[in-house]
C-alpha cells in the first residue's frame, strides 16, 4: 500500500487548490520540497513586484506537535540548503494555521498571502 506524508498531502491538496485560481496565470510561483524532521510538505516561491523583484517564500505543512494546517514563510527563495522557509526560530512563530482538514480555508489564506506579495 501506498501511503503519502500527512504534511506532504497538505501540500498537494492545497496545490491543487491553488491551481483553479484565474489571478495565478499571471504570476510567476515556483513549487518545491521541504522536509526539518517531522515536518514535511510544500514550498510556494513567488517574485514579488512589491519587494523589488525579489522572492518571497511560503510553506504549507502539518504542524509537528498538532494537526494544524500551518502557512509559514519569509523572504528570499529558500532552496532548502541549510535554510527554511519559517517565519520565525520557533515552532510556534508563522502566518497562519487552520485546524486539521480546513483544506480550503488554508488554500484561500495562501492565495491571498501569495497575491498580496505579487502585487
Amino acid at each position: 500500500m501506498l501511503c503519502i506524508d500527512r504534511g506532504l498531502k497538505i501540500g498537494l491538496i492545497t496545490l491543487e487548490l491553488l491551481r483553479n485560481i484565474e489571478e495565478f496565470k499571471e504570476i510567476d510561483i515556483g513549487v518545491g520540497t521541504f522536509t526539518n524532521c517531522r515536518e514535511c510538505g510544500l514550498t510556494f516561491r513567488v517574485w514579488s513586484k512589491s519587494l523589488k523583484g525579489h522572492c518571497f517564500t511560503f510553506c504549507v505543512y502539518e504542524h509537528r506537535n498538532s494537526d494544524q494546517i500551518i502557512i509559514n514563510g519569509k523572504k528570499g527563495c529558500i532552496d532548502m540548503a541549510g535554510d527554511l522557509p519559517y517565519k520565525g526560530d520557533s515552532s510556534n512563530a508563522y502566518l497562519a494555521s487552520f485546524p486539521c482538514g480546513e483544506y480550503d480555508k488554508a488554500a484561500d489564506k495562501l492565495a491571498e498571502l501569495i497575491l498580496e506579495k505579487a502585487k
